[in-house]
């Protein structure tokens, strides 16, 4: 499994890796990507996935293989277990905000463990290609999701402090054609949203286990 996911990650880097995109929901496809990471582990995972999440145009593939390398380095920095925060809101990217992104409507995805941390001399380099601190690592990784992203017309950033965890934000551009129509229907009919936590099922803070 190791070897294959080691090709497919090679693979993207000298095909080119132009994604296929297609409009889809980035809740569905977190869901089904951490449920498969985390599949046998000891680490659980809370969703705040709001109903009114933007659509994005991406490509199905690389979007999965994106959070799965994300979660698996989370994973893997909690060896004893813990909880992964996966969380997704609506922005809206202006120039005051210094994201190195094109103004206007983008998904956020944020991704929160509670690992050891990453050194901060090693912030500037975990996504260079083969960069890795681990024995088994191929660093091939997190050098792949950057480069997803990118062709995504998207940005990733790190923060993370030693003892206290990891945080992965990023930064997809919303469907321009398809954004989910429940937030311009509230609007319409003069309905305040409630703030994401407190909205109904889907928004609550829903924990997937797994044990070896």
């Amino acid at each position: 499994m190791e070897a294959m996911d080691l090709t497919k990650q090679l693979a993207s880097f000298s095909k080119g890796g132009v994604p296929v995109k297609k409009t889809v929901s980035i809740s569905a496809l977190i869901r089904g990507a951490v449920k498969l990471a985390l599949s046998g582990s000891k680490v659980n995972c809370e969703f705040y996935l709001p109903d009114d999440t933007w659509l994005i145009d991406a490509d199905k593939g690389q979007m999965k293989q994106v959070i799965n390398n994300i979660i698996i380095n989370a994973k893997q920095a909690m060896p004893e277990g813990g909880t992964i925060r996966v969380r997704a809101e609506n922005i809206n990217v202006t120039v005051e905000d210094s994201l190195l992104l094109n103004e206007g409507k983008y998904v956020k995805v944020t991704i929160e463990d509670q690992g050891t941390g990453i050194p901060h001399e090693y912030l500037q380099k975990i996504f260079d290609p083969y960069f890795t601190t681990k024995q088994k690592g191929s660093g091939l990784g997190l050098a792949t999701t950057y480069y997803i992203i990118k062709k995504h017309e998207g940005h990733i950033s790190v923060k993370s402090e030693i003892g206290a965890g990891t945080t992965f934000s990023i930064y997809l551009p919303a469907s321009h054609e398809k954004i989910q129509k429940k937030s311009v229907l509230s609007e319409a009919e003069g309905v305040s949203p409630e703030p994401v936590e407190g909205r109904d099922k889907e928004e609550k803070p829903t924990t997937s286990k797994g044990s070896i």
